[in-house]
């Protein structure tokens, strides 16, 4: 599911390349019907990117419940090793390399993981997650982050079904 690397992408830090393939970025939207993102594209392509940086890093940073770890929302810290091992397990399966400094619980990598395996399996394995992504998604929509949309697109699930 192309869509879902799509949202990987827009969930990572902002930066000049970001920035510099926001065009691209919105003719996906278009092409997959995401309107419900272009807020966030918008946003990304007119404020100043320094303010950008700042919104993200308070949001994903600096608010725990909205931390892009998955595993940080877990209650049950005691299994936490063998937990980020089985989505290195599952990564390895699918030849995905962790290029960045992040733990395999980042919510950006394991989209890009989902976007590699069949429809079905990932949205089943997003459904896992659903009531962390809920979390998050509320903690947005209360600070008005452009960013809940995304997470807006990973709780509908007829939404994720009609993607690519």
């Amino acid at each position: 599911m192309k869509a879902l690397k799509f949202l990987s992408i827009l969930l990572l830090y902002p930066d000049k390349e970001l920035i510099n393939h926001l065009g691209e970025l919105k003719e996906f939207a278009i092409a997959n019907k995401l309107d419900i993102v272009m807020p966030l594209l918008e946003y990304l392509e007119n404020a100043d990117m320094l303010e950008v940086q700042s919104h993200y890093t308070v949001n994903f940073d600096l608010t725990p419940s909205c931390s892009l770890y998955l595993l940080e929302h877990d209650e049950d810290n005691k299994n936490k090793g063998s937990k980020l091992l089985i989505f290195l397990e599952k990564y390895s399966k699918e030849n995905l390399k962790l290029t960045q400094n992040h733990t395999p619980d980042y919510l950006p990598i394991y989209l890009e993981y989902l976007s590699l395996i069949p429809k079905d399996m990932a949205i089943k394995e997003i459904e896992r997650y659903s009531n962390v992504l809920k979390k998050i998604f509320d903690k947005l929509l209360y600070v008005n982050s452009p960013y809940a949309s995304v997470f807006e697109v990973l709780l509908n699930k007829e939404v994720l079904y009609g993607l690519d």
